[in-house]
Parts: C-alpha cells; structure tokens; sequence
C-alpha cells in the first residue's frame, strides 16, 4: 500500500471518529430537588429586651420567639409573681407587653397562648437598682436638737424612692458633737436616730427594715474643737443594703 493510500485511509478514519462522537446524546439534566418538608414550629420564647429593668416601675418591652398567637399571657415568676400588660401580638415572633413594678430579684419569663400552650425563658428579667443612690446618706441637726431640719428632709425624700423600692435592711447611726456628758450624747444620739427612722416610716418604709444604733460623741468625723467640726458631728449616718 502506497503512502498516500495510507494517509487517505487515516483521515477517512478520523473523520468517521469524529463524527461518531458528535453523534452521541448529552446526558439527561439532573432532577429538581424535592420540595420543602413542612416543619411544625412550636411556641418559644428566646429573648425579653429590655432584660434588666428598674425595681418597682412598669416597663414598656418586647418578647421575642416564634408561635406567639393573639390571647397570649406573659408572667414573670421570681421573687413575686406579676403578669404582663397591654400585650399585644406584632406577628407571630413578637409581642409588645409592660412590665409590671416588681421588687429586685431574677424572673422566669413565661409566654402561654390561649390554647394553653406555654414556654419559658428561664432569668430572662432581672430587676435591679441602676445605682443604689441611698446607700449612705447623712443628716445635720442642729445644738441639742433630734428633729430634722427642712432642708434634711429635703435629702431625705430625695433618696425616698429608693428606700422604699429596697428590700434589704437600713441602718440608721446617731451621733453628737464632743459637749455633753456621755449618757446625754447617746441619749441624744438616739433620738436623733430615731427621728429619722420615724420619718422614713411615715413615708412608707417598713419599720421592720430600719435600725437604729447611738453612737453619743465616739465616732466624730471631725476631731477639731470647733463649731465647724461641731455641726458636721451632730448628724444621722443612714447606710442601705439591697
């Protein structure tokens, strides 16, 4: 065989490879994907904002989760029970409620609907002063005097709100200037502490929260012998604890 039949004979073979392969059938394209399953979603509560909160103030706030249905209650159980106002259903992720006032302490937030499903947000609200203001105060009297000067009582309903929201104890220490006998200065100083226990009483704090001590002339702020060291002796040293 020639060398041109030869290569005659190549090409032809080529050219019937080449379009054999063009000839095959492309691959059928892949299935679509399923359709989504239906997923049952079940009443939850995820979060509570804001989750710290005043004591003893209603609070507008939001509760936040999924399943939530229109007739939903929210309670708050911890170191008092209180339920949610003016709730209402923002979707089925939210709800808009109050805050009742409640004492200091951490809540369990419980969202039920009105089919009696429920679901619970273990400490999601805690309940704290800001700043514990009245942790110590102090008030002036004047010579020989228990009761408590107008100005005084002006410190004192400043700070009120926050010994009427405590739930800890108030200490209330009587002090005098160094003139005097002992036993008149704790006398005195007695009183003096008791004027002030007296006065938070009638303005709602309960008597059983608030102690009081004498001190007399033991404990002066000021050692010098002078009316200026005097007058910042004679006073009442009120300290509070949540």
């Amino acid at each position: 065989m020639s060398r041109r039949t030869v290569h005659t004979t190549c090409v032809v073979l080529m050219t019937a490879l080449l379009a054999g392969a063009g000839c095959k059938k492309k691959p059928p394209p892949p299935p679509p994907p399923p359709p989504p399953q239906a997923v049952d979603v079940n009443l939850q509560v995820t979060s509570l904002s804001p989750s710290t909160v005043s004591p003893g103030q209603e609070t507008p706030a939001k509760v936040y989760g999924s399943s939530f249905e229109e007739g939903a209650t929210v309670e708050f159980v911890g170191p008092q029970t209180g339920r949610g106002g003016n709730i209402s259903v923002e979707g089925s992720n939210t709800l808009s409620l109050t805050i009742p006032g409640l004492p200091p302490g951490t809540y369990d937030v419980t969202v039920k609907n009105a089919g009696g499903e429920s679901s619970t947000l273990r400490g999601g609200l805690t309940v704290k002063s800001a700043e514990l203001t009245c942790r110590n105060v102090t008030v002036n009297f004047e010579l020989d005097r228990s009761r408590i000067r107008p100005p005084d009582r002006k410190v004192l309903d400043s700070h009120m709100s926050c010994y009427q929201s405590l739930t800890g104890q108030i200490r209330v220490e009587g002090h005098c200037d160094e003139r005097g006998s002992v036993d008149y200065n704790v006398a005195l100083g007695q009183r003096r502490a008791e004027s002030v226990k007296s006065y938070l009483v009638s303005n709602g704090v309960s008597a059983s929260r608030v102690n009081t001590v004498s001190y007399g002339e033991e404990r002066p702020v000021d050692r010098r012998h002078n009316e200026t060291a005097w007058a910042k002796n004679r006073r009442a040293e009120i300290s509070a604890t949540e």
